[in-house]
């Protein structure tokens, strides 16, 4: 394993993580008051169908979880209000005006958090790597927030280590941490967690599996889904490209979007408290999650990312292995960008 020269001090992404109480972590009451905009983003948060999707024949059923149903089209609109919401929570009654946040980003977060940006006020900065697509480029700018741009090539680890840096050697910015605040995990658990049990009914799950970004939908979901059904076995996918505990360094190769490991052996602090429960880790290249979501329109006239592509990939592994009895639930994050459906030219 190559150690990551790039760590600071007391790096927060190799602290053990510790789950809190979604009462207390997500007690914002206070925050609403004073954004009215910030509770109204809030009330028209989740609710999202769980669809049954195309399974194999003869295999366990799939339902997943349609997050490009939140207001602004992903699983980050519920991470981004928390995140948001606990910082100017922290903030207290000073103007909005002079917090300034910092926050690194593989893309749907960015998106959620910039539109959130222009309700509250609060400026927002993002570090970002270049493989980022034009039309979340001008959105970010037609909301006025600043951008720092960083190479493809060095691969999603140095996105973090670059806004970790800019927040050292820059102290006016305030450092957003996705991989390391527990309302990340705490707003799954609380919201994208219950409604699938309501969704669910009289339903048992035997499975639940999902990408791994920050870890936080994962592991949040898991810890709903335990608390009624503890037998519930869990995965977590990642790229092959970049796998989960990838003990080299980034690879910088292209990978689908939203998730991945780190490199240098590094694991997700919420994913790693868990490590113990989690059944297995699945890995899907990027150009099969990329036919993925042609496949997947072609058969249904849905539009799903590579991320949702690649959960629905083991999804169907998976199920072609368990009875037609058994219940698969997974999570489809977001639609994919204008990008990618032009040049699947679906």
């Amino acid at each position: 394993m190559t150690p990551d020269p790039l760590a600071p001090p007391g790096d927060l992404l190799q602290q053990p993580f510790t789950p809190v109480d979604p009462a207390r972590a997500l007690a914002f009451d206070d925050v609403h008051r004073r954004y009215p905009a910030l509770a109204g983003f809030r009330a028209g948060l989740g609710r999202t169908t769980l669809l049954d999707v195309p399974s194999v024949p003869g295999g366990a059923r799939i339902v997943a979880k349609c997050e490009w149903e939140n207001p602004v089209g992903s699983i980050k609109d519920r991470t981004a209000y928390a995140l948001v919401a606990d910082a100017l929570r922290t903030h207290g009654d000073r103007p909005a005006g002079e917090l300034r946040l910092l926050a690194y980003s593989g893309g749907d977060l960015a998106a959620a958090m910039s539109s959130l940006s222009t309700v509250t006020g609060v400026v927002t900065r993002f570090v970002l790597a270049s493989f980022s697509p034009r039309s979340l480029l001008d959105t970010l700018e037609s909301r006025g927030c600043p951008v720092d741009l960083v190479p493809k090539e060095r691969g999603f680890l140095f996105t973090i280590r670059t806004a970790q840096r800019i927040a050292a050697e820059e102290p006016g910015w305030t450092l957003v941490f996705q991989h390391a605040n527990p309302v990340n995990v705490a707003m799954h658990e609380a919201t994208t967690g219950q409604e699938i049990l309501a969704d669910l009914g009289d339903r048992r799950p035997d499975l639940w599996l999902a990408s791994i970004g920050s870890g936080g939908t994962l592991i949040g979901v898991l810890r709903a889904l335990r608390a009624r059904f503890p037998e519930i076995t869990a995965v977590g996918v990642t790229p092959a490209e970049s796998p989960y505990a990838n003990p080299d360094a980034p690879s910088g190769q292209q990978t689908y979007e939203g998730s991945g490991g780190h490199g240098h052996g590094i694991r997700q602090p919420f994913v790693k408290a868990y490590d113990h429960v989690i059944s297995a880790h699945e890995h899907v290249t990027y150009p099969d999650a990329f036919r993925a979501m042609g496949e997947f329109f072609d058969l249904t006239g849905v539009r799903i990312g590579s991320s949702a592509a690649a959960n629905w990939l083991v999804a169907k592994q998976y199920a072609a292995r368990m009875p037609a009895s058994s219940l698969i639930v997974t999570v489809f994050p977001c639609t994919g960008s204008p990008e990618q459906w032009a040049e699947l030219g679906r």
